[in-house]
């Protein structure tokens, strides 16, 4: 819990900068402006971003804010898995309940009494924070074990540039069960898709150059 509320402070202590260096930098170019025109250019130019930072750092890093980076944390699905866009929306619009309306207070209870630390956000997306190194430790999925073994040496580097959803769309067509002949018609189809994708030409099997792609994702992902 101490490494979540230095993360909030850093992060906080970030906002309170941007305040005023941007606030300093409008004083002096919106001098001979119309109070209009200031109201517009703060609300754009400083509520805005401070309002969808913490949401768009973490949907693009990997679950991180400046101060969760600095404190080797990040948010992921109970499971270990990277949460979706949708997760981390409910996770944020919550967060104006339980950590500013309702004051901090509410928040830091919910971590403090909940099994998995989840403050309320969490509890309604599904998340939870942890520190970086025990979300290698995570992994639920049979694949996982491979980015775990110090000795695995990933094959195509392109892999790194796979989205979550598409590196998972892949591993569950490769692990649902589902009728041969359909299965033997997908396979190709989307080993060619993901040829053209990541722009690299298979040196195996359609099934087991997937799984390489999916093995390579997850290696480069923890990292």
């Amino acid at each position: 819990m101490l490494s979540r509320i230095t993360a909030w402070l850093i992060d906080g202590a970030l906002m309170a900068c941007y305040i005023l260096i941007m606030m300093s930098i409008l004083s002096i170019i919106l001098i001979k402006t119309s109070q209009t025109v200031r109201v517009i250019f703060i609300i754009f130019l400083v509520v805005l971003p401070l309002y969808f930072y913490p949401l768009v750092c973490e949907r693009f890093w990997k679950g991180k804010t400046l101060g969760k980076h600095l404190m080797n944390i990040h948010v992921v699905n109970l499971d270990g898995s990277r949460p979706t866009t949708g997760q981390l929306l409910i996770r944020w619009l919550l967060f104006i309940v339980d950590g500013l309306l309702l004051g901090p207070c509410i928040g830091l209870l919910s971590i403090i009494f909940t099994r998995n630390s989840q403050r309320l956000g969490d509890l309604a997306a599904g998340t939870v924070v942890v520190r970086a190194k025990d979300y290698s430790k995570m992994g639920i999925r049979l694949y996982d074990f491979l980015f775990n073994n110090p000795n695995y040496r990933p094959f195509y580097p392109e892999a790194a540039n796979l989205s979550w959803r598409q590196a998972e769309t892949i591993a569950r067509v490769l692990h649902e069960p589902m009728n041969i002949d359909h299965r033997r018609e997908l396979i190709p189809q989307l080993a060619q898709q993901v040829q053209r994708t990541l722009n690299i030409t298979p040196v195996m099997p359609p099934e087991q150059f997937l799984q390489t792609v999916v093995n390579d994702y997850y290696y480069y992902d923890v990292r």
